[in-house]
C-alpha cells in the first residue's frame, strides 16, 4: 500500500539489523547497497576497504528513479539510509505528494552515540564508517529536525502502529456494498431509492464512472456526499482516470476521454472539489460486523497476506494474477480454515454469480453495458444480494465481424492447398490424394481456414470429388487464443452441448463413386495402403462389426447423402493409448457432409443411426444454457483426479468446437512420456513437473525398480494396472502388520 518508512539515525545503530528481525528486506531500498551495485568497496588511505560516497548523486539518482518506479504501482517501501538532515527527509515530498504516499520516520537517535561507535567497529571491514564521520552526524542531529508532515515513531513502537488492523462496524444497522457502477446513475438511484441514511454504512468497491452515459449525475452524487462520514470510496482503476482529469494530467483512455471528460466538462464542476474528492479514495476497506471479517478491494486477492500494508496498491486496485484469473475460487482455496469474507468487483470474465464462491462475493455486473449493478446488504441476520437492471447504456461500438472470403470451388480450394507451406498431399492408390496440416504446422502452431480444413481430406483427384472427410481440426481449451476461456466467456453461443470423448483414434467410412466402394481412412491413409495399418485396421473392424446387409445399408447411406462416418476406432491390443476398454469398438461419432465447408448431420441423426445399426454412439453428457452454468461445470470437472475418461467435446449452437483434457488422462499421458525415458535409460527430468501428488512420485519410483525391458515391452495401461496390484498388496500388507 502507499506507504513510505524512512530509517534514520547514525551508522551502526542497528537500523540493518532492524529491518530483518521485521522482515522488511524484501521491500528495503538501501543506500549503501545501491552505492556497492555502483562501485565495490574502495581502499582507503589506511588500507582497508570501505564503501565510497564518491558516486553518491549516481546512487541517490538510481535510488529515486527505483522509488518513483515502486510509488508508480504503490508499493510499500523502507529507504535504509541515515537521514540525518530534515532537508535529506523532505526530498520525498514531493513524491510522497504525487503518488498519495503516507510517510513515516523510524527514529533510532535515542540510541546512544557510543553505542553506534561501538558497533560501527564489530561491523564487516567494507562497512565500517570513520569515526569522524559519526561524530560530525551526531552534531548535526542535535539540530535537525523531522519535517512536521511525516509521522515519527520508536523502532519498538512500529509493531504495533504499522499493521493494518479491521475496524468494527457493528455501530451500524447494516452496510450496503456496491459493485462498479460505471457511470450509471439510474441503477445507483433505484437501488438507493432516495438518500442515504445516517445509520447505515455504504461502502463503493471503485469504478464510479466511465463506459456508461450518465457519468455526471454519479460524479454529481458522489460530490453531494464528499464529507459523510458513512460513506466509503475504495479506488478502481477507472478511478485514477478521474484523479488523472482533476489534477490536469494525462489520461490514457480513448473511453475517457471520447466520452467521460466531455461529460464532466458539460457538468460545469468545480475540478478542485473533484480533487478534494479523489483524494479520499480508500485502497481497501477490511472491517468486522457482528463477529464476521470483511475484506473489500476493488481487483480481489487470491489470499489473506500475513501483512495487509505490504500489497501493492496496483494490485488492490486490478487485483492479484492475471485479469482471467478465476480470483474467487482461489480465495476460497488459499483461505481454507479462516473466516473471512472477499468482497470484490473490477473482473468477472466467467460471468460468475454475486456469491461467486463459499466466502467470496464478486460484485462485477456489467452495469455498463446493460447488465446488473450488484449489490450487498449486510446486516446482523447475514448477507443479502441484489441485482439492478440497468436500462441507461450506451449502445455497442463494435463492428459486425464481415466475412472477407467468399465461397470457393474444391479446384480453387486444391490450389490452395498445393501451395499452402503447412499442407502436405500424399498421393494413394484409386487417383486419391490425402491433405493434413505438416508437423511443422503443428509444432510452430501455424493455423489458418485452409490447413485447419485439412485435416483428413481425402479427394479424387481423377473426378474432383471429396471421398472422405472428417472435422476441422479444432483444439483444446486455452490451446489457442480463441479458445482461452477470455475469449470463450464473449463467444460461445449458448445452448452448449458438451459429449463425451473416447481414448482411441479416428477414421473415418466414406465413398469413392469411381469405384463404387467405401473408402476406410485414418491418418492419411486409405486402407489400399499397408504402410500404416491404422486405415487397415478401421476396415478389419468395420467388417467384423457389421453383417452384409449392413454394410449394404452404410454404402447407400454414405453415397446417397454425400456423408463420411467418424468413428472413434478403440483396439485395445493393437492400439493401446491412456484410458482403459474391455474390448474393440467402433463409435460413431458424427456424419459429416463429404463437401469443402464443414457441415454434419444433427447428434439425433447420429443416435438414430447408430440404434439402427446396434453400435455404441457418442454420448451427450450435459447441455448448458449459460455461460455461469457451463462455467460451474468445467470448474468441477477440470480438477477432478477421479474421472478416468480422456476428456469432452465442447460444442456450441453454431457448430463451434473446442476439446478439454481431463487431468487423470493429462498426467498418465505424462506418465507414458517419462514411462519411455526410462525404458530408453534417457533423462525423465523435463518430466518431473508432472509429480504433484505422492502417488505419482509413488508411480514413478516404482517405474524405476522395474527391468527397462519390461518397462519397454508394456503400455502404460498395462503399468499402470501393475502398479496399482502393487499398490493395493502394500496396503493390505501395511494393514496385517498394523
Amino acid at each position: 500500500m502507499r506507504t513510505l518508512v524512512l530509517l534514520r539515525g547514525l551508522p551502526g545503530v542497528g537500523k540493518s539489523t532492524w529491518i530483518k528481525e521485521q522482515g522488511l528486506e524484501p521491500y528495503t531500498l538501501s543506500a549503501d547497497q545501491i552505492r556497492l551495485l555502483t562501485q565495490p568497496p574502495q581502499l582507503s588511505v589506511n588500507g582497508k576497504p570501505e564503501i565510497t560516497s564518491k558516486h553518491d548523486h549516481r546512487v541517490w539518482s538510481l535510488l529515486f528513479d527505483l522509488l518513483t518506479a515502486r510509488m508508480e504501482r504503490g508499493d510499500f517501501t523502507v529507504i535504509d539510509a541515515t537521514h540525518v538532515t530534515s532537508k535529506s527527509i523532505s526530498q520525498y515530498k514531493s513524491l510522497a505528494t504525487t503518488y498519495r504516499y503516507r510517510v513515516y520516520v523510524v527514529d533510532f537517535t535515542q540510541v546512544p552515540l557510543e553505542t553506534a561507535l561501538l558497533q560501527n567497529r564489530s561491523r564487516e571491514p567494507h562497512k565500517v564508517v570513520r569515526e569522524s564521520v559519526l561524530y560530525q552526524m551526531n552534531e548535526r542531529l542535535k539540530t535537525e529536525k523531522v519535517p512536521s508532515w511525516v509521522t515519527v515513531l520508536q523502532p519498538e513502537e512500529y509493531p504495533h502502529v504499522m499493521t493494518y488492523q479491521s475496524r468494527s462496524f457493528d455501530q451500524y444497522e447494516a452496510i450496503h456494498v456496491f459493485g462498479d457502477i460505471h457511470g450509471c446513475h439510474t441503477a445507483l438511484n433505484t437501488y438507493l431509492q432516495g438518500d442515504i441514511k445516517e445509520n447505515e454504512l455504504y461502502i463503493f468497491a471503485g469504478d464510479l464512472l466511465d463506459r456508461g452515459i450518465e457519468n455526471k449525475e454519479v460524479l454529481e452524487w458522489m460530490l453531494a456526499h464528499r464529507e459523510c462520514r458513512n460513506v466509503i470510496v475504495i479506488e478502481g482503476n477507472h478511478d485514477q482516470h478521474l484523479y488523472r482529469f482533476a489534477h490536469g494530467e494525462k489520461v490514457r483512455s480513448n473511453m475517457f476521454n471520447r466520452h467521460t471528460a466531455p461529460e464532466i466538462e458539460a457538468g460545469d464542476f468545480d475540478l478542485k472539489e473533484v480533487r478534494k474528492f479523489v483524494r479520499t479514495f480508500h485502497q481497501l476497506t477490511y472491517f468486522t460486523y457482528h463477529g464476521q471479517t470483511y475484506l473489500v478491494t476493488h481487483g480481489g486477492l487470491a489470499h489473506l497476506p500475513e501483512e495487509l500494508l505490504h500489497v501493492s496498491t496496483q494490485q488492490l486496485i486490478h487485483g492479484v494474477g492475471e485479469y482471467s484469473d478465476d480470483i474467487d475460487h482461489l480465495f476460497v482455496q488459499n483461505t481454507a480454515g479462516l473466516d473471512i469474507i472477499q468482497i470484490h468487483g473490477h473482473r468477472n470474465l466467467y460471468r460468475l454469480p454475486i456469491q461467486a464462491a463459499d466466502r467470496s462475493y464478486n460484485l462485477e455486473g456489467q452495469v455498463e453495458f446493460g447488465g446488473q449493478l450488484r449489490v450487498l446488504k449486510i446486516t446482523a441476520d447475514g448477507i443479502e444480494t441484489y441485482e439492478i437492471d440497468n436500462p441507461v447504456y450506451r449502445a455497442s461500438e463494435k463492428k459486425q465481424s464481415v466475412s472477407v472470403q467468399p465461397d470457393i470451388s474444391l479446384e480453387d480450394f486444391l490450389a490452395h492447398l498445393d501451395q499452402h507451406e503447412y499442407v502436405q498431399e500424399l498421393k494413394l492408390p484409386h487417383h486419391i490424394s490425402s491433405f493434413n496440416f505438416t508437423k511443422k504446422a503443428f509444432s510452430e502452431r501455424q493455423w489458418d481456414d485452409v490447413n485447419v480444413k485439412a485435416r483428413g481430406l481425402f479427394v479424387n483427384m481423377a473426378s474432383k470429388q471429396i471421398v472422405s472427410r472428417s472435422y476441422n481440426k479444432f483444439f483444446n481449451i486455452d490451446e489457442r487464443p480463441e479458445t482461452r476461456m477470455q475469449h470463450l466467456v464473449n463467444h460461445l453461443q449458448f445452448p452448449v452441448t458438451v459429449y463425451d470423448k473416447a481414448n482411441g483414434y479416428l477414421g473415418t467410412v466414406g465413398y469413392n463413386e469411381m469405384e463404387d466402394e467405401l473408402v476406410f481412412t485414418s491418418k492419411s491413409y486409405t486402407s489400399h495402403v499397408k504402410q500404416n495399418p491404422h486405415a487397415s485396421w478401421v476396415e478389419e473392424l468395420f467388417f467384423a462389426t457389421f453383417d452384409d446387409v449392413q454394410v449394404d445399408y452404410i454404402k447407400s447411406y454414405v453415397r446417397d447423402n454425400n456423408v463420411s462416418l467418424v468413428f472413434e476406432v478403440i483396439l485395445p491390443e493393437k492400439d493401446p493409448h491412456i484410458i482403459t476398454y474391455d474390448q474393440d469398438q467402433l463409435i460413431l461419432l458424427d456424419i459429416v457432409k463429404r463437401q469443402l465447408s464443414y457441415e454434419k448431420a444433427p447428434f439425433a441423426e447420429v443416435k438414430r443411426l447408430s440404434e439402427q445399426l446396434g453400435m455404441s454412439s457418442k454420448q451427450k453428457v450435459a447441455a448448458f444454457q449459460d455461460w455461469t452454468s457451463f462455467y460451474k461445470w468445467y470448474q468441477a470437472v477440470s480438477h477432478d483426479n477421479s474421472i478416468k475418461e480422456e476428456g469432452y467435446v465442447i460444442e456450441d449452437d453454431r457448430g463451434f468446437m473446442t476439446k478439454l483434457k481431463l487431468p487423470y488422462y493429462q498426467f498418465w499421458k505424462q506418465m507414458r512420456a517419462i514411462k519411455q525415458r526410462v525404458a530408453e535409460k534417457r533423462s525423465a527430468q523435463k518430466y518431473m513437473q508432472a509429480l504433484q501428488t505422492a502417488e505419482q512420485a509413488r508411480f514413478y519410483t516404482w517405474l524405476l525398480e522395474q527391468e527397462p525391458e519390461n518397462v519397454r515391452k508394456r503400455s502404460i495401461i498395462e503399468l499402470r494396472s501393475q502398479f496399482e496390484q502393487n499398490e493395493a498388496a502394500q496396503l493390505n500388507h501395511d494393514e496385517i502388520n498394523a
